[in-house]
């Protein structure tokens, strides 16, 4: 009959080590894992919010020859540079942020500086800039520019959108994501 040897507390010990160095390895994934899958949503919100901003400038714009002179004409309002970041605006401040249509939900907000919106993620209703129960903000920060040099703004126009978050970041530490959207003046009767 054969003798039964047992493992020796050498052998327990390299065979933990081996698992404790396999579960840690896998451990390091999941905070990748997560900030991956923040971005991605975060991404994907973004593009969101910005179509459905350019979609609605477009519709303003397009609605009528006074909204094409007064958004994009002769007396724009929308600029033809990218705005600059607001450094004085206070993210969470009221009297800076106000909601801009309830068309495009409760959740994007203009700011005192032409050009720059504020969209919040969050869990409330009806969302606002002073809530503590924020998911996410992104700026956005939109322009306009000519389609074609020699087009001028009496026949067409490109909206430029520039979405950056987390907004409580620095600029130059925000992820960006830029759209375009040409929008030509229809035959206004």
């Amino acid at each position: 009959m054969q003798k039964h040897h047992p493992f020796t507390m050498v052998e327990i010990l390299l065979a933990l080590g081996i698992c404790a160095i396999g579960i840690c390895s896998v451990m390091v994934l999941f905070p990748i894992g997560a900030n991956a899958s923040r971005d991605a949503s975060m991404e994907t919100y973004s593009a969101n919010a910005a179509d459905q901003i350019l979609h609605y400038l477009k519709y303003q714009i397009t609605s009528s020859q006074a909204n094409w002179d007064s958004t994009v004409g002769a007396t724009a309002t929308i600029p033809t540079a990218k705005p600059a970041d607001p450094g004085t605006l206070t993210l969470e401040t009221t009297a800076d942020w106000t909601a801009i249509s309830a068309d495009l939900g409760n959740n994007i907000f203009s700011s005192s500086t032409t050009g720059i919106y504020q969209i919040i993620n969050d869990r409330t209703d009806p969302p606002a800039v002073d809530n503590t129960t924020i998911d996410s903000r992104i700026l956005v920060y939109v322009w306009r520019e000519e389609v074609m040099a020699g087009v001028p703004y009496d026949t067409a126009a490109r909206l430029l959108l520039e979405a950056t978050w987390p907004a409580e970041l620095p600029y130059n530490a925000r992820q960006k994501s830029t759209y375009v959207l040409e929008v030509f003046k229809p035959a206004f009767n």
